[in-house]
Protein backbone atom coordinates (compact mmCIF):
# COMPACT_ATOMS: atom_id res chain seq x y z
CA UNK A 1 0.00 0.00 0.00
CA UNK A 2 1.80 3.63 -0.78
CA UNK A 3 2.20 6.00 1.75
CA UNK A 4 0.51 9.21 1.46
CA UNK A 5 -2.23 10.70 -1.45
CA UNK A 6 -1.38 8.96 -5.55
CA UNK A 7 0.78 11.51 -7.46
CA UNK A 8 -1.54 13.25 -9.83
CA UNK A 9 -0.36 14.20 -13.25
CA UNK A 10 0.39 17.79 -12.39
CA UNK A 11 2.33 17.04 -9.22
CA UNK A 12 4.75 14.43 -10.93
CA UNK A 13 5.15 17.27 -13.96
CA UNK A 14 6.00 20.06 -10.98
CA UNK A 15 8.26 17.17 -9.03
CA UNK A 16 9.80 16.44 -12.89
CA UNK A 17 10.39 20.12 -14.05
CA UNK A 18 12.39 20.76 -10.20
CA UNK A 19 14.45 18.09 -10.79
CA UNK A 20 15.57 19.18 -13.90
CA UNK A 21 16.03 22.40 -12.59
CA UNK A 22 18.17 20.85 -9.72
CA UNK A 23 20.34 19.07 -12.06
CA UNK A 24 20.79 22.12 -14.29
CA UNK A 25 21.80 24.14 -11.63
CA UNK A 26 24.58 21.43 -10.57
CA UNK A 27 26.15 21.97 -14.68
CA UNK A 28 26.15 25.65 -14.36
CA UNK A 29 27.07 25.80 -10.46
CA UNK A 30 30.34 28.50 -9.92
CA UNK A 31 33.36 26.52 -9.40
CA UNK A 32 33.29 24.09 -12.12
CA UNK A 33 35.42 26.13 -14.56
CA UNK A 34 38.48 27.81 -13.39
CA UNK A 35 40.38 29.92 -15.44
CA UNK A 36 44.16 29.21 -16.09
CA UNK A 37 46.46 31.90 -15.13
CA UNK A 38 50.01 32.40 -15.19
CA UNK A 39 50.70 31.30 -11.75
CA UNK A 40 49.27 28.76 -8.85
CA UNK A 41 46.61 30.16 -6.23
CA UNK A 42 48.21 33.14 -3.94
CA UNK A 43 47.34 30.34 -0.78
CA UNK A 44 50.00 27.98 -2.48
CA UNK A 45 53.24 30.83 -1.54
CA UNK A 46 53.97 29.29 1.86
CA UNK A 47 54.05 25.57 0.83
CA UNK A 48 55.76 26.37 -1.93
CA UNK A 49 58.20 28.41 -0.77
CA UNK A 50 59.06 25.18 1.49
CA UNK A 51 59.74 22.41 -1.19
CA UNK A 52 59.62 23.83 -4.45
CA UNK A 53 63.68 24.30 -4.25
CA UNK A 54 64.45 20.73 -3.27
CA UNK A 55 61.79 18.90 -5.42
CA UNK A 56 63.08 17.77 -8.51
CA UNK A 57 59.87 16.82 -10.30
CA UNK A 58 57.59 19.61 -11.63
CA UNK A 59 55.07 20.93 -8.97
CA UNK A 60 51.73 21.23 -10.58
CA UNK A 61 48.72 23.43 -8.51
CA UNK A 62 45.23 25.21 -9.65
CA UNK A 63 45.73 28.83 -10.45
CA UNK A 64 42.53 29.79 -8.69
CA UNK A 65 40.01 27.37 -5.92
CA UNK A 66 36.49 26.84 -6.68
CA UNK A 67 34.20 27.97 -4.23
CA UNK A 68 33.79 24.26 -2.87
CA UNK A 69 36.50 24.40 -1.47
CA UNK A 70 35.43 27.14 0.72
CA UNK A 71 39.20 29.65 -0.27
CA UNK A 72 38.88 32.50 2.08
CA UNK A 73 37.85 29.87 4.99
CA UNK A 74 41.51 28.27 4.10
CA UNK A 75 44.21 29.34 6.39
CA UNK A 76 47.42 27.02 5.90
CA UNK A 77 49.19 25.26 3.38
CA UNK A 78 51.90 23.24 4.19
CA UNK A 79 54.36 21.52 1.78
CA UNK A 80 55.80 17.72 2.23
CA UNK A 81 58.43 16.74 0.34
CA UNK A 82 58.32 12.71 -0.07
CA UNK A 83 60.83 10.10 -1.53
CA UNK A 84 59.08 10.17 -4.99
CA UNK A 85 57.47 13.84 -5.16
CA UNK A 86 55.37 16.45 -2.87
CA UNK A 87 52.29 16.19 -1.00
CA UNK A 88 50.77 19.68 -0.46
CA UNK A 89 47.85 20.32 1.66
CA UNK A 90 45.11 22.72 2.44
CA UNK A 91 43.34 23.17 5.99
CA UNK A 92 40.36 24.98 7.25
CA UNK A 93 42.78 25.89 10.89
CA UNK A 94 46.17 25.47 11.98
CA UNK A 95 47.42 22.44 12.99
CA UNK A 96 47.21 20.94 16.72
CA UNK A 97 44.12 22.90 16.65
CA UNK A 98 41.74 20.05 15.34
CA UNK A 99 42.58 21.34 11.92
CA UNK A 100 40.23 20.61 9.17
CA UNK A 101 41.56 19.14 5.86
CA UNK A 102 40.33 21.01 2.77
CA UNK A 103 42.45 19.35 0.06
CA UNK A 104 45.79 18.46 -1.62
CA UNK A 105 47.64 18.21 -3.93
CA UNK A 106 50.46 16.37 -5.26
CA UNK A 107 53.14 14.49 -7.41
CA UNK A 108 54.87 11.55 -7.50
CA UNK A 109 57.35 9.63 -10.25
CA UNK A 110 55.84 6.27 -8.42
CA UNK A 111 52.80 5.77 -11.55
CA UNK A 112 49.64 3.78 -10.79
CA UNK A 113 47.61 1.98 -13.15
CA UNK A 114 44.21 1.34 -13.25
CA UNK A 115 44.37 -1.47 -11.42
CA UNK A 116 45.86 -0.10 -8.10
CA UNK A 117 42.66 2.04 -7.81
CA UNK A 118 40.05 -0.19 -8.49
CA UNK A 119 37.44 1.97 -7.54
CA UNK A 120 38.08 4.46 -9.36
CA UNK A 121 36.53 5.46 -12.50
CA UNK A 122 37.82 7.13 -16.01
CA UNK A 123 37.00 10.78 -16.59
CA UNK A 124 38.77 13.47 -19.03
CA UNK A 125 40.62 16.16 -18.66
CA UNK A 126 41.05 19.10 -20.90
CA UNK A 127 42.96 18.03 -24.07
CA UNK A 128 41.44 14.13 -23.82
CA UNK A 129 44.07 13.96 -21.31
CA UNK A 130 42.88 10.52 -19.10
CA UNK A 131 42.41 10.73 -15.44
CA UNK A 132 41.25 8.34 -12.96
CA UNK A 133 38.37 9.64 -10.39
CA UNK A 134 36.89 8.21 -7.03
CA UNK A 135 34.40 10.19 -5.04
CA UNK A 136 34.10 10.96 -1.37
CA UNK A 137 33.60 7.83 0.96
CA UNK A 138 31.60 8.30 3.88
CA UNK A 139 31.46 5.20 6.30
CA UNK A 140 31.80 7.05 10.13
CA UNK A 141 34.77 9.65 9.16
CA UNK A 142 34.88 10.48 5.14
CA UNK A 143 37.86 9.90 2.48
CA UNK A 144 38.62 12.40 0.03
CA UNK A 145 37.52 12.24 -3.41
CA UNK A 146 40.76 11.89 -5.33
CA UNK A 147 41.70 12.57 -9.24
CA UNK A 148 44.71 10.97 -11.20
CA UNK A 149 46.30 11.85 -14.10
CA UNK A 150 49.85 11.14 -15.76
CA UNK A 151 51.74 14.45 -17.09
CA UNK A 152 55.19 13.85 -18.63
CA UNK A 153 55.90 10.87 -16.61
CA UNK A 154 54.60 12.32 -13.37
CA UNK A 155 51.75 11.36 -11.44
CA UNK A 156 49.31 13.82 -10.11
CA UNK A 157 46.89 13.38 -7.43
CA UNK A 158 44.30 16.08 -6.11
CA UNK A 159 42.23 15.64 -3.47
CA UNK A 160 39.13 17.58 -1.79
CA UNK A 161 37.31 17.06 1.30
CA UNK A 162 33.77 18.19 -0.21
CA UNK A 163 30.50 18.42 0.99
CA UNK A 164 29.37 14.96 2.13
CA UNK A 165 25.95 15.59 -0.01
CA UNK A 166 27.58 16.58 -3.32
CA UNK A 167 26.47 14.43 -5.68
CA UNK A 168 29.21 11.90 -7.49
CA UNK A 169 29.44 13.96 -10.98
CA UNK A 170 29.59 17.54 -9.26
CA UNK A 171 32.44 16.04 -7.28
CA UNK A 172 34.20 14.99 -10.65
CA UNK A 173 33.30 18.08 -12.07
CA UNK A 174 35.32 20.09 -9.20
CA UNK A 175 38.34 18.06 -9.12
CA UNK A 176 38.28 18.00 -12.84
CA UNK A 177 38.19 22.27 -13.28
CA UNK A 178 41.57 22.22 -10.39
CA UNK A 179 43.10 19.38 -12.57
CA UNK A 180 42.44 21.73 -15.59
CA UNK A 181 43.32 25.01 -14.34
CA UNK A 182 47.15 23.41 -13.36
CA UNK A 183 49.95 25.45 -13.87
CA UNK A 184 53.65 24.64 -13.02
CA UNK A 185 55.04 26.38 -10.03
CA UNK A 186 58.34 28.33 -11.01
CA UNK A 187 61.61 28.68 -9.14
CA UNK A 188 61.79 32.68 -9.17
Amino acid sequence: MPLGPSPTPATTARELVLALLGAALLLIQPGCRLVQTGKPAPIFQTAMADILPLTHIPILLPSQLPPALRPDDIRLASGELRKDGYFISLHYSDPGSGSSYAAGFGGSTRLFAGDDLPSARRVLLSGARSALFRPLSCNGSCAPANLWWVHDGVQYNIQAMLDRQTPDPMQAKVLIALANASVPARKD
